[in-house]
């Protein structure tokens, strides 16, 4: 057996070297950790007093505290009238903390805060959102009413048994189960639909405003939210006597406009039938405006949107290429979309004659390729732009022959030419010839208008006159004047999105001579509607050049007013002997017969006022291709007027266009110039501007006889003769019935009762006006489609009427009201014909 080697055992000294060795390398060890522990714990109180203390301050205050946002109440915006335009109502908001929420307990408390609620939504949704338990803010429902949201809280907030015990046990521990509490929110509303809406906007999902007044005004309607700051528990609930600091909101201010609701109700009520008896195809647009001020009485665009719900698309034409999408695209579909919103703008969608409906891909810079939405869902969001659109603001187009009235008063005001200036008319002109700016212009459907002086060019819209007129001018002169018109900058209107304009330079001017010959009569440059009012107010006015406005002042919520609008004159352009020459000029073309063909503007005349007017043709000349014309070969146009009254001191300007109108005439005075006149013919008499001497309101007109005559000349006749009109089935065709007859004695001012597709009386039935005063019995009969005449002080009672009350008569049926002093002296006889009367207050105005 072999013998183990030897090991050396250690001596005692050796052993006990080693180990205090070890303890050595343990006590060393264990040091660092202790001062590596305590380095550590002194870096975070370092951290934590003094490096980050700020930061854990303001976290454990917001562990604390619940500080909860109180909205302010957006403000209101009213007419001039005080007719309630637009308004927030206060709702709320339910919000739940899942996180806090006692998950043994929401499938139960989701079905009943679901019936709280109305079912909507449904408990399981209400559940899906409270078992989210990694969210601390999920919205249960919104755009609730106080008592159903305090009923929610009120149920959230009710202490349960969280221990199993019965109710009744002193032991029992009972606790809120759900962390639940209202938001403040408001909801945006607009009594009146789409009334205004292109003036007033609308405001988004979060409640500031988009477009409109909602927008330009976002600042001073929204208001400053107040806050509320409360102690709360580890479990987010409020603690029991603890004090809560409040801030009350500011509430947004009102707005008041200059807009009158009952002028903007005339405008978009006779825009609206211009706009469908003349198949206009882009919108129209009006303006009534203070000429002095700048004051805008109504500002109107056809067709509107309903600012209630402002993405449903509103104008059935494009709803319904929409509709179709995916189908070929007719040529009228396509005309449509190229009119409505662009020919650039649709280009890509129209290329292959079909509206797709499967998303696209659209390469990136990098060249990856990227999906982006259909074709229809692109075209839906461009058909919604444009309906929100003010035309009249946004838009441009080529004002054509109004524009005459700005050159006119810069040759004058120059002494560059004096009205009594003459050029030669002959049908045509060629300028520069031989040169690379040869060029031949015509006067309208060839006219030849012989030698005329600057009256007789205005009258006759002579084109021929006014390049010639431009041949004395250099692009300097004619340049300077143009932007002291205010036409190469916006208006300053208080309206989001005004438009620029696009307009020939000097220099362009000065490389194509032609074109300061075209700009001369409006033909060079697209500008807005609201740029050409507030040109032609300054031609007028005594030649001062305003800034137009649609906020007269602003209220707080106790009714203080804490802004009022100043009216602003920016320069004088021209001088008032200027303005007085233009202002002859201007009721010149009009005149006051309408039978006398020699007034080109005859078709704006209204019984006994003073108007002045000038029409405006203006052709589209940047279309582009086969679309660029009408059907029957001209170009397309956009057509205008712009009339004033009374003409010889003016206080309120009406300017009406209609773009792209396809009928059988496109001339403006043939179409607007009688829309414009059945504008004047109610709101002259609602603003109380006065007739001449020749129009007697009390007397009697004959009426005219309008059978066989087309539906456009009827109108005029009778705006001509005093009277008012309706059309009864339709406004298109020729007259084949009326009543009252033609030739019958009628008071002045009557409504003349017109058919166009059948020869059968309506009917309406005769209120009572006994105890009324005239006045007020007047407009309550022609309330009721029925005519009136006073025998005796319109201000005093009537006591007869010759036809019975309750009969029924044909609409336009003439009713004598016989007024005096009442016989009876029986009080409660004289209380009841005192109430009758003021059922209406016969001092509101109505147009």
């Amino acid at each position: 057996m072999p013998k183990e080697p030897n090991t050396p055992r250690r001596k005692p000294q050796q052993r006990h070297v080693a180990d205090l060795s070890l303890r050595l390398r343990t006590l060393i060890i264990v040091a660092v950790f202790i001062i590596f522990g305590f380095g550590l714990l002194i870096y975070q109180l370092y951290v934590l007093q003094l490096r980050d203390a700020e930061q854990y301050r303001i976290q454990a205050t917001e562990q604390q505290l619940s500080d909860e946002w109180i909205p302010a109440t957006r403000g209101s915006i009213y007419s001039s009238t005080g007719k309630l335009l637009a308004k927030s109502t206060v709702v709320w908001n339910i919000i739940a903390n899942p996180s806090k929420c006692n998950q043994d307990y929401v499938e139960q408390a989701s079905q009943k805060i679901s019936e709280l609620l109305g079912g909507t939504p449904t408990a399981e949704q209400i559940q899906a959102e409270l078992s989210r338990t990694d969210k601390e803010y999920r919205v249960i429902a919104t755009g609730v009413d106080m008592v159903t949201a305090q009923a929610v809280i009120d149920y959230a907030n009710t202490e349960r048994v969280t221990n199993g015990l019965p109710e009744g046990d002193e032991n029992a521990k009972k606790e809120k189960v759900l962390s639940m509490y209202k938001e403040a929110s408001s909801t945006r509303e607009y009594p009146c639909g789409s009334f205004l809406s292109s003036v007033l906007g609308f405001c988004g999902s979060d409640g500031s405003g988009i477009y409109g007044l909602e927008k330009s005004y976002e600042e001073e309607l929204s208001g400053t939210p107040g806050r509320t700051i409360s102690s709360e528990n580890a479990w987010g609930y409020e603690l029991a006597n603890e004090e809560s600091d409040t801030h009350d909101p500011i509430n947004g201010s009102n707005l008041h406009l200059t807009i009158d609701d009952n002028i903007q109700s005339v405008l978009e009520t006779e825009l609206s039938k211009a706009i469908e008896d003349y198949n206009v195809q882009n919108r129209g647009s009006a303006i009534v405006m203070n000429v002095k001020t700048g004051a805008i009485y109504g500002m109107a665009t056809q067709p509107q949107f309903d600012p209630n719900d402002p993405y449903a698309i509103t104008e059935s034409k494009l709803q319904a290429i929409l509709d179709n999408a995916g189908s070929a695209l007719s040529a009228e579909e396509i005309s449509t979309l190229q009119s409505r919103l662009g020919q650039d703008n649709v280009a890509d969608l129209i290329a292959d004659g079909v509206i797709g409906t499967e998303p696209r891909t659209e390469v990136q810079d990098d060249g990856t390729e990227k999906e982006i939405s259909s074709e229809k869902v692109a075209l839906q969001g461009m058909i919604r732009e444009a309906q929100w659109k003010n035309k009249a603001v946004t838009e441009l187009y080529y004002p054509g022959s109004v524009f005459k009235l700005m050159t006119a008063a810069a040759a004058l005001d120059s002494g560059l030419m004096d009205a009594g200036q003459q050029f030669y008319c002959g049908g045509s002109l060629t300028v520069f010839e031989g040169t690379e700016w040869e060029h031949t212009y015509r006067c309208a459907e060839g006219s030849t208008h012989g030698w005329l002086d600057m009256a007789g060019a205005l009258n006759e819209s002579c084109n021929l006159y006014f390049i010639q007129a431009a041949e004395k001018m250099n692009p300097d002169f004619f340049y300077n004047y143009y932007q002291a018109f205010g036409l190469t900058q916006t208006t300053g209107i208080d309206l989001p999105f005004e438009a620029k304009g696009i307009s020939k330079t000097q220099k362009e001017m000065e490389d194509v001579v032609t074109d300061l010959y075209s700009s001369a009569f409006g033909q060079s440059q697209k500008l807005t509607l609201i740029q050409m009012a507030t040109a032609v107010a300054a031609t007028v006015n005594g030649g001062y050049l305003v800034t137009p406005y649609v906020v007269d002042y602003m209220t707080d919520d106790t009714g203080n007013v804490v802004w009022q609008a100043e009216p602003e004159i920016r320069r004088q352009v021209v001088s008032e002997e200027v303005s007085e020459q233009i202002r002859v000029m201007m009721e010149n073309n009009v005149g006051s017969n309408i039978n006398d063909t020699t007034h080109k503007c005859r078709n704006a005349y209204v019984a006994g006022y003073r108007i002045g007017g000038k029409s405006g043709t203006g052709e589209q000349l940047d279309w582009k291709g086969v679309y660029k014309y009408r059907p029957d070969g001209d170009y397309r146009k956009a057509i205008s007027f712009a009339a004033i009254l009374p003409a010889d001191d003016p206080e309120i300007l009406v300017l009406v266009m209609l773009d792209d109108p396809r009928w059988i005439y496109d001339y403006a005075s043939q179409i607007v110039a009688p829309v414009t006149g059945n504008i004047i013919s109610q709101i002259a008499p609602y603003l109380g501007i006065e007739r001449d001497s020749s129009y007697d309101a009390t007397g009697t007109v004959k009426v005219p006889n309008l059978i066989g005559t087309r539906w456009t000349s009827a109108q005029v006749q009778l705006n001509a003769a005093g009277l008012s009109h309706r059309f009864v089935d339709s406004s298109d065709g020729d007259v084949i019935y009326q009543y009252p007859a033609g030739g019958t004695e009628v008071p002045a001012g009557s409504t003349v009762y017109c058919y166009t597709q059948s020869a059968t009386d309506q009917t309406a039935t005769v209120p009572d006006a006994v105890g009324k005063t005239g006045t007020f019995a007047v407009q309550m009969l022609k309330s009721a489609g029925i005519n009136a005449g006073v025998s005796g002080d319109p201000s005093a009672r009537v006591l007869f009427q010759d036809v019975e009350a309750g009969t029924t008569v044909p609409l336009g049926t003439v009713v004598t009201l016989t007024t005096g002093e009442a016989q009876s002296t029986d009080p409660a006889q004289e209380e009841a014909m005192d109430a009758a009367a003021e059922e209406s207050p016969e001092s509101s105005k109505g147009a």
